[in-house]
């Protein structure tokens, strides 16, 4: 009888740990997904703001030069270039406080992983 009790309870056992595999390797993969769709959006998104934004640096600094060359000529030239050189360097201070700011992927799947955890371990 011992025996029997000692096979259900391992069946048992074995099959709740199943499970638990099983769960946690959905939520990883709903989260890959997640992450993979995210970036792909975020990547497009990019793309079209970055054409979009040098077509229209292109476009003002052209205007810019027809219109100031006859007053200022090379000093224009030297303004544009410290004015885009600062905008630059804004763009990568922002875009690193982003990236240091942002929420790291598959922080559910570790939480989750903890929560098991703490509930297994006494």
């Amino acid at each position: 009888m011992a025996e029997q009790d000692f096979s259900n309870t391992s069946r048992r056992l074995g099959a709740a740990t199943l499970d638990l595999i099983s769960d946690h390797a959905e939520l990883f993969v709903l989260e890959l997904q997640e992450q993979k769709r995210h970036s792909s959006q975020q990547l497009l998104w990019l793309g079209i703001t970055a054409a979009c934004a040098f077509m229209l640096f292109l476009l003002l600094n052209a205007l810019l030069i027809v219109l100031l060359w006859d007053r200022y000529d090379y000093l224009l030239l030297i303004a544009m270039s410290i004015f885009y050189a600062c905008s630059g360097l804004f763009c990568i201070w922002r875009l690193k406080s982003a990236h240091n700011h942002a929420q790291p992927p598959f922080s559910a799947s570790l939480q989750e992983l903890k929560k098991t955890k703490e509930q297994l371990l006494p």
